[in-house]
């Protein structure tokens, strides 16, 4: 049997543009440009894109029915380091293509590669973005980026084990540290891991015990990370003026630091806003585990009781559809 050469790619890799796909167009260019601040930078009749920076494109929504997270890409540094993880790919046996000429233009790359990865979650690889030098016009004062890419995702797993070692094993993350904490008499276990000097670009949340996946969607949140606490206070203030719902209101975290609150997005899985997480020193970083979520706030935000009954029955529901279909992974 032939062999690999693995090299080190930490540190080469970063979030570069999540694309969500859902019917709610209208909803989502409320939510995006005027609760949170983005940019909207494009609107046709299949497709919407927010920028947060200079890339042409960073969020997209575009026409379908999931209403779901369905494609996260991640930069690479350059051709050597995706060469490195299509070389993993190979010879783990794990199928992948190249995105066409159209699907590029619609994702702001130049070109890419994709597989289908953990949660059948669509995994895409590119080098380079396309920019633009078109002004921004945001509520938001600005959005942190550069080497850290665009912000992070949370992943809740029933295949915890294979969900980090995929990342492990084919990008290379490293272990930051870990959360428990008990919610609802249920121990929930949060694994942080980080691709570059971010101090996690993948959470994955699984439950203590029986492995259940009560989230309908493919990842609980995603983050953004804001240049000015004000941008929080006030994007959570425009969050509730227009009816979105704030599902965890504002609070600083235990781990990264990180000043934020989560709202539901109009498909259903929440966006953190976020503000000043920490970065890693991977000369004297040590992972340890935290025993709760947030140093303060992040308090839930009360549900009437309508709500609460229609949500658990609804969390209960699909905790019980997910045990009779398996959760894939591309590694055994």
């Amino acid at each position: 049997m032939s062999t690999f050469q693995y090299e080190n790619i930490f540190g080469q890799i970063k979030l570069g543009y999540v694309i969500a796909q859902s019917q709610k167009f209208d909803e989502w260019i409320s939510f995006m440009q005027k609760c949170l601040g983005l940019h909207l930078a494009e609107y046709t009749e299949q497709q919407l894109s927010f920028r947060i920076d200079d890339y042409q494109k960073r969020f997209i929504v575009q026409r379908g029915d999931a209403e779901d997270v369905t494609h996260i890409g991640f930069q690479v540094e350059n051709q050597q380091v995706l060469d490195q993880i299509l070389g993993r790919f190979d010879f783990r046996g794990i199928q992948y293509t190249q995105g066409s000429v159209e699907d590029a233009g619609n994702r702001g790359v130049k070109s890419f590669w994709a597989l289908k990865g953990p949660k059948e979650i669509q995994v895409e690889l590119f080098i380079e973005e396309v920019r633009v030098d078109q002004p921004l016009n945001m509520l938001a004062s600005g959005f942190y980026t550069a080497d850290s890419g665009m912000g992070h995702v949370a992943i809740t797993s029933r295949k915890p084990e294979k969900m980090i070692r995929f990342w492990q094993e084919f990008f290379d993350a490293r272990l930051t540290d870990t959360i428990e904490q008990k919610i609802n008499g249920v121990t929930l276990d949060v694994t942080f891991l980080r691709l570059n000097e971010r101090h996690h670009s993948i959470a994955v949340a699984e439950t203590r015990g029986v492995h259940l996946d009560p989230i309908r969607t493919a990842i609980q949140h995603m983050n953004l990370q804001v240049l000015d606490l004000e941008d929080v206070t006030m994007a959570y203030q425009r969050c509730k003026d227009h009816g979105f719902p704030v599902a965890w209101e504002v609070g600083q975290h235990t781990n990264d630091r990180e000043v934020s609150f989560y709202v539901a997005s109009p498909s259903g899985f929440e966006i953190e806003l976020g503000w000043a997480p920490i970065k890693i020193d991977e000369g004297t970083w040590q992972p340890v585990k935290h025993t709760s979520i947030s140093v303060w706030g992040h308090h839930p935000k009360p549900p009437t009781k309508m709500h609460k009954f229609v949500h658990e029955f609804g969390q209960i529901s699909q905790s019980i559809k997910k045990l009779r279909h398996d959760e894939y992974s591309p590694i055994d």
